[in-house]
């Protein structure tokens, strides 16, 4: 389901983007790529991402726990892909837009991300003290 909606953003944010897609921007100068080469590298890397889901699955057979938090961890991914996607959208949209309003949106999703990566530690942390006990 993540994974259909990330690449549901993704082909929206693509259809939507003009031909030069600004990546970075500085005072002096800013990074423009086209917009399929941004579209390939961003797809290329949700690949990669999303097969990990897969590979692990066959991986780690036994461990039901861990499979469980790596699906967590690649949908939280996937979550702030489509927030970034959407913010790289509408940042080459040319519209006026207060982007202080989207702040919220993307470091909850960088918070998401690094709280289910810390889940894991704590998780085992956890057992290891309840099985002694």
């Amino acid at each position: 389901m993540s994974l259909m909606s990330v690449t549901v953003a993704l082909l929206y944010g693509y259809a939507s983007m003009q031909e030069e897609v600004v990546v970075r921007e500085e005072v002096a100068s800013s990074i423009r790529i086209s917009r399929d080469t941004f579209f390939y590298i961003v797809l290329a890397f949700l690949s990669i991402i999303n097969v990990l889901v897969f590979i692990i699955a066959r991986i780690m057979v036994r461990s039901e726990d861990f499979k469980s938090w790596f699906y967590g961890l690649v949908i939280t991914f996937n979550i702030f892909f489509i927030v970034a996607i959407g913010f790289v959208s509408l940042y080459n949209s040319g519209e006026s837009y207060n982007y202080t309003r989207l702040e919220p949106i993307i470091y909850a999703s960088i918070a998401l991300f690094v709280a289910w990566s810390v889940a894991w530690p704590v998780y085992l942390g956890y057992k290891r003290v309840s099985g002694r006990s």
